[in-house]
């Protein structure tokens, strides 16, 4: 489906309240408006190429001279453009592998012998590689705005409750493509923008898994929101039945776990040290996740359509945000 289409289909009648919506590039992106945006990687950081590491896992030699942010260049000599040229068959042999590094924090290179075996310490993942990378080139295609702060991180802890039933975490979102709306319903902006999210999800929802992508439509409570409690399973049943397009099924809808659901144990990803939820900051948040595990795409709030887009100001700036996702989505990861 193509942008024109969903824009043509879209009903605007949901977004009429809307009002004051915040571009993520104004001064309300980080919640509190105090700060910039946040471009967690730069296209400058990725200009030389390679592979970007984005989270070491350890090996029996060698990984503690890698980190996070470094462009891995060559493997035994030859160039390395992608994170397919670092399989866990060609750098997890049990032999010595010579990787040509480009430091993230100085920009000098280096060469770095490594002896890795493949990892299995991370169930349900079999054979994980010594650290996660992704193409430099592949992860320079996010646009500006959807660069926050879990971009280009591996996936996150989490523990997501399915209303249907079934619980899911970081480590299970491996292996398939997935774009994961996490919104909130504390204030009649966010609801109207989530019916409008909800609505462009499911006419896009064919299409999106014709090319791989899982959709999570996930409703959490930000940490910003201290008034208004999420629903419940029945609850984001019937809201679906009342704002979705009756004639399309709802898209696989996920929840945070309540206190009876919740298990630190079950709240798992691949970079085991960060949490998901300190990165969401304004709803809504999109995350989009490639086949191994990494942020592609990490957008927080509503973004403005730029002049000449046929949405620009016409107050349907969610419509775009969303859109701009989906076709990330099916053409980029």
């Amino acid at each position: 489906m193509s942008p024109g289409t969903l824009q043509r289909i879209v009903p605007f009648g949901l977004a009429a309240s809307l009002v004051g919506l915040t571009s993520l590039l104004g001064a309300a992106c980080d919640g509190g408006g105090t700060a910039a945006p946040t471009i967690e990687v730069t296209s400058e950081q990725l200009k030389p190429g390679g592979a970007y590491i984005t989270y070491v896992i350890g090996c029996d030699k060698g990984c503690d001279q890698l980190e996070r942010g470094d462009l891995v260049l060559a493997l035994n000599g030859q160039p390395v453009s992608s994170a397919k040229d670092l399989r866990v068959s060609k750098i997890a042999t049990g032999e010595p592998v010579k990787l040509k590094v480009r430091k993230g924090k100085t920009g000098q290179e280096a060469e770095v012998e490594i002896v890795a075996k493949p990892n299995d310490s991370m169930p349900p993942i079999k054979e994980a590689p010594p650290f996660w990378s992704v193409g430099a080139a592949d992860l320079d295609k996010a646009p500006q705005w959807a660069r926050r702060n879990l971009f280009a991180h591996a996936s996150p802890m989490v523990m997501l409750v399915n209303v249907n039933g079934g619980i899911t975490d970081g480590r299970q979102m491996v292996g398939k493509k997935r774009l994961i709306l996490f919104w909130d319903w504390a204030t009649r902006e966010e609801q109207a923008q989530a019916a409008n999210m909800l609505q462009v999800l499911q006419m896009a929802q064919a299409d999106l898994n014709a090319a791989g992508v899982e959709i999570m439509f996930t409703q959490i409570q930000f940490p910003s929101n201290q008034r208004v409690a999420p629903m419940n399973d029945s609850g984001l049943r019937d809201w679906q039945k009342q704002v979705g397009k009756a004639d399309l099924p709802p898209p696989p809808t996920y929840r945070f776990p309540n206190a009876t659901e919740y298990n630190a144990a079950r709240e798992l990803g691949l970079e085991g040290a960060m949490n998901y939820i300190q990165y969401l900051r304004q709803p809504p948040a999109i995350v989009l996740l490639d086949e191994e595990g990494i942020v592609r795409w990490h957008s927080e709030g509503i973004q403005a359509p730029p002049a000449g887009d046929p949405l620009a100001g016409k107050g349907k700036d969610d419509q775009w945000t969303i859109i701009q996702a989906i076709e990330f989505a099916q053409k980029q990861l």
